[in-house]
């Protein structure tokens, strides 16, 4: 890429949920005719739109020299557990004086995902976060109050009018796509998450839960056998799930229930089509929760508060034992929908008003 005629806005991320909360404020900043550039690193590079310009990251050395060798003016950045690179990025172009624009994406590690790399705090100009409640967990946990502002969340951007749509009539076309909720017969969402790949399967294990994908989905089946013949359960694979591990789990779990995997059909669709929806902690519950469906999360045995936290919402039952499950499970299936929440329209407006941010710091 040759260097630009005016300093350059360029978007890292390296992580899904970090690329999907800036991808949709480069779109923006591009079709204004500003110039941007994605770094092609991690999720990010993979699925941003081809006519996107891209940069390849730098192979070492000088960072800050990389960003001046490319006339980059201002950085806008999604937060990441693992991979550092977005994160130093910020921090060279922190150190040469540039405007540093961080895009929050989940609820949770607020302060220390300006940390992750074992440097001091990266404090950018700007920590955009999602709504009131992750501006005050933020402050809770130290991140200055100067650099807050609530943007909503940019990913989410286009739940309202797929919302709309469904309720236009897509719904009940998906439902026969999967073959699951016809004649009548409700039907479940069980939004899957790796949790034994990813946080293991007992207290020795880093990041241990306190449950695991197997509890979670085995409980939601006990608890829904008076009502199989009823209603069907379709199970979202994540995308890291072992589909064959998750299709054993639902075949020994299931019962008289009806249902299954779902295959070639996003979760977010998945969901939209159902009557009501169930999970852990993934993201999908909160937006089942925006858009009005009842929401039940399954965590029994939770050892974590940040995972209890970053899920509940009024009117979103958190089922941290056992116990909990029969009745909490009986409240949401007596539950009716419900209309938008007000956040679901805030997130509408999130890349246009960080689109706003990211020229104001760079004074375009």
């Amino acid at each position: 890429m040759t260097r630009p005629s005016r300093p350059l806005m360029l978007f890292a991320a390296a992580d899904p949920g970090g690329a999907n909360a800036i991808l949709p404020v480069a779109v923006s900043l591009a079709g204004q005719g500003e110039e941007v550039a994605i770094l092609d690193h991690g999720f990010l590079g993979r699925n941003a739109p081809a006519g996107l310009p891209r940069l390849n990251p730098p192979g070492g050395g000088d960072f800050g020299l990389w960003l001046d060798a490319l006339g980059v003016g201002g950085l806008c950045f999604g937060t990441s557990l693992a991979d550092h690179l977005p994160l130093a990025l910020a921090r060279a172009a922190r150190g040469r004086g540039l405007p540093v624009l961080c895009v929050l994406d989940n609820w949770m590690n607020y302060a220390a995902r300006l940390t992750m790399d074992g440097g001091e705090p990266l404090i950018p100009d700007i920590y955009a976060v999602m709504d009131d409640k992750a501006r005050d967990e933020a402050l809770a946990e130290g991140v200055p109050a100067g650099c807050l502002r609530v943007s909503g969340h940019p990913g989410l951007a286009g739940l309202a009018a797929e919302a709309a749509a469904a309720d236009s009539g897509w719904r009940n076309g998906v439902r026969d796509r999967l073959g699951f909720g016809l004649e009548g017969r409700g039907l479940v969402a069980f939004i899957g998450e790796p949790v034994s790949r990813d946080q293991g399967t007992g207290p020795e294990c880093p990041g241990w839960r306190g449950y695991t994908e197997r509890h979670a989905l085995s409980l939601l089946c006990r608890e829904l056998q008076p009502w199989a013949g009823r209603l069907e359960v379709a199970i979202v694979p994540h995308p890291r799930d072992d589909v064959a591990e998750l299709m054993d789990l639902w075949q020994t779990s299931r019962g008289a229930l009806g249902g299954g995997l779902v295959e070639g059909v996003p979760g977010r669709r998945v969901m939209l089509a159902a009557d009501r929806v169930a999970g852990m902690a993934s993201v999908l519950l909160y937006e089942a929760w925006l858009v009005g469906k009842p929401v039940v999360s399954l965590q029994p045995g939770l050892v974590r508060a940040d995972l209890g936290a970053a899920v509940r919402r009024p009117g979103i039952a958190v089922v941290t034992e056992d116990g909990q499950a029969e009745a909490a499970i009986a409240v949401w299936l007596a539950e009716d929908a419900r209309g938008l929440r007000p956040d679901c329209r805030r997130h509408g407006a999130a890349p246009a008003r960080l689109a706003e941010l990211m020229r104001n710091l760079m004074g375009t």
